[in-house]
């Protein structure tokens, strides 16, 4: 049986909440959901012990369906996304350089009613005219010293870090406030910002505070926790 399929049940039903009875049309976007997951699953690989899976994929519409769905495209896309790395968060995937990410593409030679999904690897190998692509930079933070002593985390775009369980980044760490601090990406870099919080954030050292501009290599300590910015190309 798949590794996916004990999460069957939870997978419907988000799907269901979020776009089925929002979207009922020929395409659905419920039914592209259901593609996402199962390319997402198909994909998957583990590395050093653990499960890898790609972080940017593009679904193909047609140009009537492309152009039926654009003004809900941000939110689809968003949601997309987040059922991903919801349902990769229940079984401990990882996606590489981040993500996921999912971008709705119009393309001539998908009929009216079908959707095709792939993932960037398969753009460049297999999927001939595909839009060229430069994926920004992407960000993880490396556990250095913590719970647990081995940890990655990827930041998409921006991510917060605290003890409270609705962080993006949760610390089990006494030390740590409840909302201890925000990352931003921006260009070439990464923001951070700490939010009042009780112990502080340092970068290498020295205790901030507003905005700090962050670099690869650069070493975050929140409360007892000490992690590394790395990026990814």
């Amino acid at each position: 049986m798949s590794w996916f399929a004990r999460i069957e049940q939870a997978c419907a039903a988000f799907i269901e909440r979020t776009f089925a009875k929002t979207f009922p049309s020929d395409l659905e976007p419920a039914q592209i959901a259901r593609k996402l997951v199962t390319t997402m699953e198909a994909r998957t690989r583990g590395d050093d012990g653990h499960m890898l899976a790609p972080g940017l994929y593009l679904v193909y519409v047609s140009p009537d369906d492309f152009t039926r769905l654009a003004e809900h495209r941000a939110y689809l896309e968003r949601e997309w996304a987040e059922l991903l790395r919801d349902m990769a968060a229940r079984v401990g995937v990882y996606f590489f350089d981040g993500g996921p990410n999912v971008e709705m593409v119009s393309r001539e030679s998908i009929p009216a009613g079908l959707a095709d999904v792939a993932v960037a690897s398969d753009v460049t190998i297999s999927i001939p005219n595909a839009p060229a692509l430069t994926p920004p930079k992407r960000y993880h933070l490396r556990m250095m010293k913590g719970v647990p002593a081995y940890g990655v985390y990827f930041i998409d775009k921006s991510a917060t870090i605290g003890r409270s369980e609705e962080s993006d980044i949760f610390l089990v760490d006494p030390s740590v406030s409840r909302n201890h601090a925000t990352l931003e990406v921006a260009k070439d870099a990464v923001e951070v910002e700490d939010l009042n919080s009780t112990n502080g954030t340092f970068v290498n050292g020295e205790r901030i505070s507003g905005l700090r501009r962050v670099v690869s290599g650069d070493v975050l300590t929140f409360g007892n926790t000490q992690m590394r910015l790395e990026a990814r190309e």
